[in-house]
């Protein structure tokens, strides 16, 4: 076989090859996959709410006994911050709304109900984003924030998106004396929740290894947590979650090592 017959061969391997990976990285990137949803409205992001206090904010508006205006003892109807309705009608997946200031994240919370990595590289529209978005996993949580613990999962952007900046910001913060705060808001309430645990975590899942339903596990699970050393570990020991707490937790890569998580474990506030 002569040279010529040879680098034919080569070149037309290598324009294959490299056509391969062209479409390789257009499919890898979601070019190909429409979006899950329509959005009805056109939405480049999600901007609201903006917040001045996270500690201001109450859970129920309840009635004043001595108000006696309102002669009936009714509760006043509960008006979310946030209007879901119209967010609903871009995307029906959007499930609530994230709300923190260390760091500052105001974000939609995400679930879907067929794929549970669809959110890892979509945004709260439902177009490909490679941010992808803040999202629960349908398969563990319910949406509504009353499982016994509740995962919030989202990327570690090196631009701050998502949860790009939540280990970062927490080198400085001392969380035992400058209590931190997450806040959820949903159609029909809002929930706060206590930062009480800032650690480095194995990528082993939580909810599949850990029934937190269980009294005993969920224990075991808390005092793990209570266990870890090390610089990026922050404890608030006066406020150990017992068993019937509900809990949130956020969870992203970890600064250091790619293969472990770093989680901000929250306590619900009752």
């Amino acid at each position: 076989m002569n040279k010529k017959v040879i680098y034919g061969i080569m070149s037309a391997v290598m324009f294959i090859s490299g056509g391969i990976l062209m479409f390789y990285f257009f499919w890898a990137n979601g070019y190909f996959a429409p979006p899950k949803t329509s959005p009805t409205t056109s939405y480049s992001e999600f901007t609201y709410p903006s917040l001045p206090s996270v500690i201001e904010v109450s859970t129920k508006q309840t009635v004043d006994p001595n108000d006696n205006s309102n002669k009936s003892g009714d509760q006043y109807e509960y008006v979310s911050p946030v209007d879901f309705d119209e967010l609903k009608a871009a995307n029906s997946d959007i499930v609530g709304w994230l709300y923190m200031t260390t760091p500052y994240i105001s974000q939609p919370v995400l679930r879907s109900g067929s794929d549970d990595s669809y959110y890892l590289s979509h945004g709260a529209n439902g177009d490909y984003d490679r941010n992808g978005s803040l999202f629960m996993e349908g398969k563990y949580n319910s949406g509504d924030f009353s499982d016994p613990c509740t995962i919030i999962y989202g990327h570690r952007m090196s631009d701050g998106a998502m949860f790009g900046n939540l280990q970062a910001s927490f080198d400085g913060v001392d969380i035992v004396n400058n209590a931190q705060y997450v806040v959820i808001y949903l159609p029909n309430e809002t929930k706060i929740y206590h930062i009480i645990a800032t650690v480095p975590y194995e990528i082993k899942h939580i909810l599949y290894y850990n029934d937190l339903s269980n009294e005993s596990v969920y224990n075991k699970f808390i005092d793990k947590i209570y266990a870890t050393t090390g610089s990026e570990v922050q404890l608030v020991t006066d406020d150990k979650p017992q068993y019937g707490d509900k809990l949130l937790i956020l969870s992203t890569c970890l600064r250091t090592d790619r293969t472990r998580r770093f989680l901000v474990v929250a306590k619900e506030v009752t």
